[in-house]
């Protein structure tokens, strides 16, 4: 099965640029043929109009995005991966999501939003979050980030390479922020 990995986050953003360093460690192994490493953040529209124009046997199967996603409740460094539930908010939040993409904001919700409102992923969407600490200018990591890149490393493999481990993980929504939620209650 075709499978896409995909980094969503900013460059030279300290932590915030772990999924970029994920990608990059994944490209200096020897993968599997049919997996694809890709930037996925230049645009959440142009990400959709990349994956519509792939001919019908060359779409993937599965989608695993890697990023650094600040949440509450846990920890710098902590590692959570989940399977997207495929719930795409109403039409204002979507527009809301296409105008801050169009505006250069880069956020995994929204990539989400965006690519599952135009039906441009698979059924099989997996998510590995890296929580950040540090979003100042620069290439360096905290420690905890740097120490957690090498598990998100193997577990976006492993979901790559096993389709029913993305399958088997939990399931989770979205996590729009609060003036987006407020319109979706």
């Amino acid at each position: 099965m075709r499978t896409l990995i995909g980094a969503v986050g900013y460059r030279n953003l300290r932590d915030h640029s772990a999924a970029f360093e994920v990608i990059e460690r994944l490209e200096r192994l020897e993968l599997e043929a049919e997996i694809t490493l890709e930037d996925a953040s230049y645009n959440p529209v142009a990400l959709v109009q990349w994956l519509e124009s792939l001919p019908a046997d060359e779409r993937f199967g599965q989608v695993v995005f890697v990023a650094a996603v600040a949440r509450s409740g846990r920890s710098g460094g902590d590692l959570t991966a989940y399977r997207w539930d495929g719930c795409v908010p109403p039409d204002d939040v979507v527009q809301q999501a296409v105008t801050e993409a169009v505006t250069g904001i880069i956020n995994l919700d929204n990539t989400l939003t965006i690519a599952g409102y135009f039906k441009a992923l698979p059924a099989l969407v997996g998510v590995v979050e890296i929580e950040p600490i540090d979003h100042a200018f620069g290439s360096e990591f905290s420690t905890p980030v740097s120490d957690a890149i090498s598990d998100a490393c193997a577990l976006a493999r492993r979901l790559a390479t096993r389709p029913g481990d993305i399958a088997a993980l939990p399931a989770r929504g979205l996590e729009l922020r609060p003036h987006a939620q407020a319109s979706w209650s």
